[in-house]
């Protein structure tokens, strides 16, 4: 699935350079990462049984696997830039009520982004990236409520992940150069989604957002 949604992304993104006829720099990145994930409002619906309605405090375990990462390609032309990018996101309901046995989202909440960029002034010039946008998320629901399991390999290709709903995307982050093309990327990111997850017999409407603190490797392949 990660590699289908790779191919994706390079397609994609390709097609942005079409827009023009100047030079640009294109550059692959490969991140990961630590998310502190705020608390949401969450809706559970399922037939014949009152809605359960609370506070859902999620955790991720981001260095244990699958692992937490980003990676994203992105074409510069002068200071302004897109960026195409996929968050890797892991959540766990840490506080359910007695109804759900369990509920996660772990092989992935996947959030698939497409964002502006800009090089901005800070402490001088050019000195810091900023980003904003939004897109997608593909998430793979791992949950039982009231005893009932909901089977994972429903959906696309029998993989269990769905298109959820949409996700907006900001991000400040640093370039260090280490040399002609090759950097490190030191990140900080705010994302915030709306999404709806299957579970047996309904769905569960939940709100997520998070701060996530990220850092890796980036490679220019075209200058």
């Amino acid at each position: 699935m990660h590699l289908k949604s790779l191919l994706i992304s390079i397609l994609l993104l390709s097609g942005l350079n079409s827009f023009s006829q100047t030079k640009s720099e294109w550059s692959v990145e490969a991140n990961l990462g630590l998310p502190i994930n705020l608390s949401h409002p969450i809706t559970i619906k399922q037939q014949g049984h009152p809605d359960l309605n609370f506070k859902a405090k999620f955790y991720s375990k981001p260095f244990k696997q699958p692992f937490f990462y980003v990676y994203r390609f992105s074409k510069w032309k002068n200071d302004k830039g897109w960026q195409l990018e996929m968050m890797h996101q892991k959540l766990y309901l840490k506080n359910p009520p007695k109804e759900v046995q369990y509920f996660s989202i772990t092989h992935g909440y996947n959030l698939i982004m497409l964002s502006r960029a800009f090089k901005v002034s800070v402490f001088k010039e050019k000195d810091f990236i900023f980003s904003v946008g939004s897109g997608i998320i593909l998430a793979h629901a791992e949950n039982m409520v009231r005893g009932k399991e909901f089977d994972q390999e429903q959906s696309f290709n029998k993989m269990g992940y769905y298109l959820t709903g949409p996700v907006l995307n900001l991000a400040i982050a640093k370039r260090i150069n280490l040399s002609n093309r090759f950097y490190l990327n030191i990140e900080t990111k705010f994302n915030t989604s709306y999404a709806k997850v299957p579970i047996v017999d309904g769905e569960a409407w939940l709100v997520h957002s998070a701060f996530s603190f990220i850092g890796g490797v980036g490679y220019t392949f075209i200058k």
